[in-house]
């Protein structure tokens, strides 16, 4: 039996995989031993289950570039000849400047969030790109400007408050950057913690031939500086929060800071971010059936005046995530595409 038939007789998580997933949303990298008496399972079954649902890629932990090291991102809005659709997604899935590809219904067929080391190299990937990408209609680039949240901070909602609040008194301490990481082991941190955000210092240390003190030195240099983030990501068909669709949103400037603060309090909104194009707000929702589209959009124009839901699309499946390729029902599989830093 392969991995896709495994993960479809496990579609249903239960609670205690929802919330152990939750409380590696707050803490990836936990120890087993500190989230046993908060989830209420000992350490070894905690362990067992995280192996089952990462090995079957209905949750994963990854680390990847911060904001701290990336350069410029934009939306790329694709419209793809009849036919196309599917070659173009998977062509650009090879290109690391191409972080997440979304095969969507409504005004666009793909929608990937791209980015490059600076605007010039952006302008040249889009443009370049496209040019030699056959099959594309047309384009449409948002430029992200400044996030208000993203999908790191989104919960599945399974702990209580008190339990929540326990798991985050799990988290190390912010602490100060020291000093620099030299770009070699920068760049080696990446690609390991990319592949398996809770691998272990010890492991890190084996694996890269560098001293466990140095590697956990480096670690912490690297979040404080908000050039690594570690995220906790879940198969979307799986979680219970199935259905995902865009929003493209034209708030008045005067008030589109205090609209894209109160889009984060939506409980189904994991991104909302200006952006500088013919929209200038954007989110990514997860939903829990496919009538809260509209709903939710009654929702926003109703409750926050002057803003106009310009379009939306619909996902109809993720083929890449951060870096990493997705099967149906957004499964993750063992092949990371390094981002770009």
């Amino acid at each position: 039996m392969n991995k896709t038939d495994v993960a479809a007789q496990l579609a249903s998580l239960d609670e205690t995989d929802k919330r152990l997933i939750q409380a590696l949303q707050i803490n990836p990298r936990a120890r087993w031993a500190s989230l046993a008496p908060i989830i209420g399972v000992d350490s070894v079954t905690l362990a067992r289950r995280w192996e089952r649902l990462s090995d079957h890629g209905l949750a994963w932990v990854a680390g990847h570039p911060g904001a701290g090291a990336r350069g410029p991102s934009a939306i790329l809005e694709i419209e793809a000849e009849p036919g196309a659709t599917l070659e173009i997604a998977q062509t650009l899935a090879a290109d690391p400047e191409a972080f997440t590809i979304d095969h969507t219904a409504g005004g666009r067929d793909l929608l990937a969030i791209v980015g490059a080391s600076d605007l010039d190299a952006l302008s040249d990937y889009i443009m370049g790109r496209m040019r030699r990408l056959p099959g594309v209609r047309a384009t449409r680039t948002l430029l992200l400007s400044s996030p208000f949240t993203d999908a790191g901070q989104w919960r599945l909602r399974s702990l209580s408050s008190d339990e929540t609040s326990a798991v985050e008194r799990t988290l190390d301490a912010p602490t100060a950057a020291r000093g620099e990481v030299e770009p070699q082991l920068e760049h080696a941190l990446l690609h390991t913690l990319g592949q398996d955000g809770r691998a272990t210092v010890t492991s890190i240390s084996r694996e890269l031939g560098v001293g466990q003190r140095r590697v956990r030195e480096a670690l912490t240099t690297l979040t404080a500086q908000g050039r690594l983030v570690v995220r906790t990501e879940v198969a979307r068909a799986h979680s219970g929060w199935p259905v995902h669709a865009w929003y493209f949103l034209r708030v008045p400037a005067t008030v589109a800071e205090r609209v894209g603060s109160a889009m984060t309090r939506l409980s189904e909104v994991r991104m909302a971010a200006s952006t500088i194009g013919p929209y200038n707000l954007v989110l990514s929702v997860w939903m829990r059936a496919l009538a809260d589209v509209q709903r939710l959009e009654v929702a926003i124009e109703e409750g926050v005046p002057g803003v106009s839901i310009a379009d939306r699309s619909v996902v109809l499946q993720s083929l890449k995530k951060e870096g990493r390729y997705l099967r149906t029902g957004g499964l993750a599989t063992d092949t990371m595409v390094p981002m770009l830093t």
